[in-house]
């Protein structure tokens, strides 16, 4: 049986169609199969959150000294009530409920999940910044799949179905000031100028994309951006919420 979306090269096609040769119903499928037909890039993913909710319980801690800590806070998940640990170069900052809303995730056309092995790619908005050669633009960066599972968040989803419901654990994507409901978009600088609230509703917001990638022939494609604005709540009461556009 053929492997799907493997890669012919072009001098082995070239092969079937020399003079005096008869191609095979295989090998016309061989030369068919390595172009690209316009509805196999015609998808994406329609993004809306959940009728479905949670509410999980956090000891956020800052970073007394981040040279020895190597990153700037930890969001710990943890049994409601609990006595926050002791962890080492952190110090705890304050203890609270997050209740949010999970995302429903659906395939917008009916894509072969067999065949194109999609994913859905999270990409975070990250601020301009300095860096040794110069600076960084601003603007939405995919981050290492194993540096975003260490801060409780995922870079990638593997699509299992043609519709999904996400628990993207929204509360990492901030990290948490001095105050009780103090939060800012995690990895950005406390400066003038930087985003933390909504215009309207004073809230701190953390702002993502979310794309749907398929392999066809060994290359990748993505889809055009959903983007998702997370708004945080304020208090145990109020939900998180998401303005997806």
């Amino acid at each position: 049986m053929e492997e799907n979306n493997i890669l012919t090269p072009r001098e082995e096609l070239k092969t079937y169609f020399e003079t005096g040769k008869y191609p095979t119903e295989s090998q016309f499928g061989r030369f068919i199969d390595n172009y690209l037909h316009l509805n196999e890039l015609n998808f994406g993913l329609d993004v809306k959150a959940s009728a479905e909710w949670t509410s999980k319980y956090y000891h956020f801690y800052q970073a007394g000294n981040v040279e020895k800590s190597g990153r700037g806070h930890i969001n710990l998940e943890a049994e409601s009530g609990s006595e926050p640990q002791k962890i080492d170069h952190y110090v705890h900052a304050f203890s609270r409920s997050v209740s949010y809303k999970y995302l429903k995730v659906k395939l917008s056309n009916e894509l072969d999940i067999d065949k194109y092995k999609p994913k859905i790619i999270i990409k975070r908005y990250k601020q301009k910044k300095k860096v040794r050669n110069g600076f960084k633009d601003a603007g939405y960066y995919r981050e290492q799949q194993l540096d975003a599972i260490s801060l409780g968040r995922m870079s990638e989803y593997p699509v299992t179905s043609k519709e999904m419901i996400l628990d993207i654990n929204p509360i990492n994507y901030f990290r948490p000031g001095s105050q009780f409901n103090e939060f800012y978009p995690s990895g950005t600088l406390t400066r003038p100028g930087s985003f933390r609230h909504t215009v309207h509703h004073r809230k701190p917001f953390s702002l993502i994309q979310m794309l749907l990638e398929i392999e066809i022939n060994g290359k990748k494609y993505t889809s055009y951006p959903v983007n998702i604005k997370i708004i945080l709540g304020r208090d145990f009461y109020d939900l998180v919420n998401y303005i997806i556009d």
